[in-house]
């Protein structure tokens, strides 16, 4: 009775799809079909402020839904992984855009690919056009995390330095302040982002191989599903989809020197070929050592000679970066400034050598305690250092401060007939920056925050009050 009621409700439009008793018997046990999606992962998919799915899959599943009986349900997730974790313990029946993995297959079966998206890596626009992984200076790559080639790449190249960041905004500033020579993702998501955030000093550095291939990806013990959703599929005009795509993207690229083509004009040039080689070669080796001088000389520009941290002139390029990626974003800022307490004494007392041993041992500590991928330092000037920090809330950024003052208390630090401790003093602030914060008054803050904790007795944290003035400073650790 159930059945005949089902098929009844199938429209003209529904039996054109052509699905079998099996399949409609599976609908009707079901009611309804439940999927997950990536919820920031425009312009493919996303959630918006009133939890409504959005972006080029909501599309999609809009056109299917007419010619299907029953209704889809989205699921909420936190993010991808989440996402695919539901999907592996069946909390939701299927994810209408996923990219076929080894590890995946294992539980959900994939329908024919609808969506091809070519795989492009973003650098700065001084960074040499790339075609291929081989090419890579050995730098670390970013990644979202969750993307679908992180499994194939750490397998076909283990050498390759892989860095996972939570979104896209995120990687792309990590290339904007020089952690990442790169970030690597699909066209269509870093074309978006670059757009959004207007990162007009990124460029799209090279097209590499492994398009990003999209398909439904059903749980694999109810293959009826699977089924379903191929038919479905197969059934979308190209024109209906295509008008899709167009909506949301539209895909454009600066190709690079195709290399194949100038080999072969040589080899066909007989009679000046070697003579064009020798030159090519020359030339090439040329450019290779100019490159690496430039490298060598941009490194010696943004880095502190004795400590490697990167130095103040980077820091005034950054730090307005990373405010405005978090005034749009709504994300944590953190800056602590951090210096060493009665570094001249300790100077005067055991020497320079002494001194500068101990500033390279503070820098080291610092490297290994505050290592995240968003986490970026800098020498600010003699014994004084910042931390820039995208992401991490403010609580746990407080914490960690806190636990870093004691660290630093407790390490002796040995060079020559010297053995000494240190203790430091630092400011900070660790908020989601209101729109109207401008770089110079939040350097003011973070230096007044300082200065409270040096005249409140050294060797402890002071934390600018969320959402107060400078003035209006706490202490929130002080040593024993």
């Amino acid at each position: 009775m159930l059945l005949c009621c089902l098929a009844g409700t199938v429209t003209a439009r529904q039996s054109e799809v052509g699905f079998s008793q099996a399949e409609l018997n599976y609908l009707q046990h079901k009611g309804e079909l439940s999927y997950c999606i990536d919820p920031d992962w425009m312009p493919f998919e996303g959630v918006d402020t009133q939890g409504r799915h959005m972006g080029i899959s909501a599309d999609y599943l809009q056109l299917l839904q007419q010619k299907l009986p029953v209704s889809f349900r989205l699921v909420p997730t936190k993010n991808w992984a989440q996402s695919l974790q539901y999907a592996k313990d069946r909390r939701c029946d299927f994810l209408p855009l996923a990219m076929k993995t080894p590890e995946r297959s294992s539980y959900l079966n994939f329908s024919t690919v609808y969506l091809n998206i070519p795989t492009v890596l973003v650098t700065s626009i001084d960074k040499a056009y790339l075609t291929d992984f081989s090419d890579l200076p050995p730098q670390a790559i970013g990644v979202r995390r969750g993307y679908g080639f992180i499994e194939l790449y750490k397998n076909q190249y283990p050498a390759l330095h892989i860095m996972q960041y939570d979104s896209y905004d995120e990687g792309l500033l990590a290339v904007q302040q020089g952690i990442l020579y790169g970030f690597l993702g699909n066209m269509g998501s870093i074309s978006y982002s670059l757009q959004q955030n207007k990162m007009h000093n990124l460029k799209i550095a090279g097209r590499l191989h492994g398009d990003s291939e999209l398909s439904f990806a059903s749980r694999n013990d109810e293959p009826l599903l699977g089924s379903i959703l191929q038919k479905l599929l197969l059934r979308l005009p190209t024109q209906q989809q295509q008008q899709i795509n167009n909506r949301w993207f539209s895909i454009r690229y600066e190709q690079g020197v195709d290399y194949k083509l100038v080999w072969q004009v040589l080899a066909g040039a007989a009679a000046l070929g070697l003579l064009w080689l020798w030159a090519y070669l020359k030339l090439n080796r040329l450019n290779k050592a100019l490159t690496k001088a430039n490298a060598e000389l941009e490194q010696l520009s943004q880095h502190d000679p004795l400590t490697g941290l990167y130095n103040r002139q980077f820091f005034d390029q950054k730090l307005q970066d990373a405010l405005a990626l978090c005034q749009r974003q709504q994300l944590t800022l953190t800056v602590a400034m951090m210096d060493l307490d009665h570094f001249k004494q300790l100077n005067d007392e055991c020497g320079h050598l002494y001194g500068d041993a101990c500033l390279r041992q503070f820098s080291s500590l610092c490297r290994s305690y505050f290592q995240r991928p968003q986490d970026m330092l800098v020498r600010y000037g003699g014994e004084e250092f910042m931390l820039i920090s995208v992401g991490t809330e403010a609580s746990a950024m407080e914490k960690l401060l806190r636990a870093f003052v004691g660290v630093i208390a407790s390490t002796e630090i040995n060079h020559d007939e010297h053995c000494r401790s240190c203790t430091i003093s630092i400011g900070a602030y660790s908020d989601v920056p209101d729109l109207l914060l401008d770089k110079k008054f939040l350097l003011q803050q973070v230096d007044e925050a300082l200065y409270q904790a040096k005249k409140q007795g050294r060797d402890q944290l002071v934390l600018i009050p969320a959402q107060q003035s400078g003035s209006e400073l706490t202490q929130t650790t002080k040593q024993p």
